[in-house]
C-alpha cells in the first residue's frame, strides 16, 4: 500500500468516526455519505497532496485526515458537532472577479467548466453558513420566507450544469459568480456582528 493509499485509508476511518457511510471508489477515493440520506455525499480524492471534491474544492492536506474528516462530514450535513471549513474570502473573491471578467467572445469550454467548479464550491460552503441565521427568524414571516427561498434558488442553481453551448454555459458561470458574491456579502456581514 503506497503512502497515497494509507492515506485514503486513515481519512476513511476518521470519516466513520464522524457518522460517515464510506465507500471506496477505488484506492485513492471515496465516496462519504450522510448515514440517513445517502444521496448527500462528497467524493473525496488525493491530487497532489490535498484532499479534493468531485467538484474540486480543496477540503485540507493530506496528513490531517481528522479535520479533512470533519469538514467532509460538515459539508454532508452530519452532526452539529463538525465545524466548517474556514472562509478563504480572497480566493472566493478572486474566483468572483475571474467568472465576471469572461471576455465577449467565444470562452473556452475548459475554462467555463473549471470556473463552474470552483463556483460551485465556494457556493456549497457558503450556503451552509447563510442557512443558519434562517433558523433564528421567524418561520412565518416574510423576510424568513424570502431568505430561504433566494438560497434555495441559488441551490437548485448549482445542480443544473453548464447546459448546451457557450452562451448558457458563460450564463451559468457568470449567475453562479453573483450568486456566490451575494452569499459572500452575507458571510461578511453575519461576520462583522
Amino acid at each position: 500500500m503506497n503512502a497515497r493509499n494509507h492515506s485514503v485509508a486513515i481519512l476513511a476511518e476518521h470519516l466513520r468516526a464522524n457518522g460517515l457511510a464510506v465507500v471506496w471508489t477505488d484506492a485513492a477515493a471515496v465516496s462519504a455519505s450522510h448515514s440517513l440520506n445517502s444521496v448527500v455525499r462528497e467524493d473525496v480524492t488525493v491530487d497532489n497532496g490535498r484532499y479534493v471534491t468531485a467538484y474540486e474544492y480543496e477540503v485540507d492536506q493530506c496528513g490531517d485526515e481528522r479535520a479533512t474528516a470533519h469538514r467532509v462530514a460538515f459539508l454532508v450535513g452530519a452532526g452539529s458537532e463538525c465545524e466548517a471549513p474556514p472562509v478563504d474570502v480572497e480566493t472566493i473573491s478572486a474566483t468572483i472577479g475571474r467568472a465576471l471578467c469572461l471576455g465577449s467572445g467565444r470562452p473556452d469550454s475548459g475554462v467555463l467548466t473549471e470556473l463552474e467548479e470552483e463556483l460551485r464550491g465556494h457556493v456549497s460552503l457558503l450556503l451552509s453558513e447563510a442557512r443558519k441565521p434562517v433558523r433564528h427568524l421567524w418561520p412565518r414571516s416574510i423576510e424568513a420566507h424570502r431568505l430561504k427561498a433566494r438560497l434555495d434558488a441559488i441551490e437548485r442553481r448549482t445542480q443544473q450544469g453548464l447546459g448546451q453551448g457557450a452562451l448558457s454555459g458563460r450564463v451559468q458561470v457568470h449567475q453562479l459568480a453573483r450568486d456566490c458574491q451575494y452569499l459572500l456579502a452575507r458571510h461578511t456581514a453575519e461576520a462583522r456582528r
